[in-house]
């Protein structure tokens, strides 16, 4: 499996989440007004040069010519200026009223960053629940006894130490 970006083919364990871009020749002069057109460069791997944003940059059309074309492109969608974030989408364009938001790219001190989807978030939130909640029923276990005579029982006592422990903590 390929993600197919900018026409440059990434393997599927090369997750482009954990890829990013910047061009130093834009950062002093970039701000709102014009970082679309900095994630608009070709060089950038995140953009794909048959969006609708290469085909207006090339035919010269107005930007709001983008709103009757069908197709992928890309807009600036929230500015934070105190942060200095700016959050651009790529989206698929069906009509000027209807589009497919497909992926988000963040801009943050002129580095772009792909977004990670809510797939990727919850995998990463539910590993961590997971790994937590399997050292807890690690320990849960050690706490665990059987008594034939009492049956299932739980000790909260600390377990007696190993001889190889017991040797490590002795003094020399």
């Amino acid at each position: 499996h390929y993600y197919i970006t900018n026409n440059l083919r990434i393997m599927a364990n090369e997750n482009p989440m954990t890829k990013s871009w910047k061009d130093s020749n834009w950062i002093p002069q970039l701000n709102p007004h014009n970082v679309l057109a900095y994630f608009c460069q070709r060089s950038n791997l995140f953009y794909d040069k048959t969006c609708n944003n290469e085909i207006a940059k090339m035919q010269r059309l107005n930007p709001g010519q983008l709103l009757h074309m069908k197709g992928i492109e890309y807009t600036l969608l929230h500015v934070d200026e105190a942060s200095d974030l700016m959050i651009i989408r790529k989206q698929e364009r069906h009509s000027p009223s209807h589009v497919v938001p497909l992926a988000n790219y963040y801009v943050l001190q002129g580095t772009i960053y792909q977004a990670p989807d809510l797939h990727h978030v919850l995998n990463s939130r539910l590993a961590g629940t997971l790994f937590h909640l399997q050292e807890a029923l690690d320990k849960t276990l050690k706490m665990s006894r059987y008594d034939p005579n009492k049956g299932h029982y739980w000790s909260f006592d600390p377990p007696e130490p190993s001889k190889e422990e017991k040797l490590w903590n002795e003094p020399c």
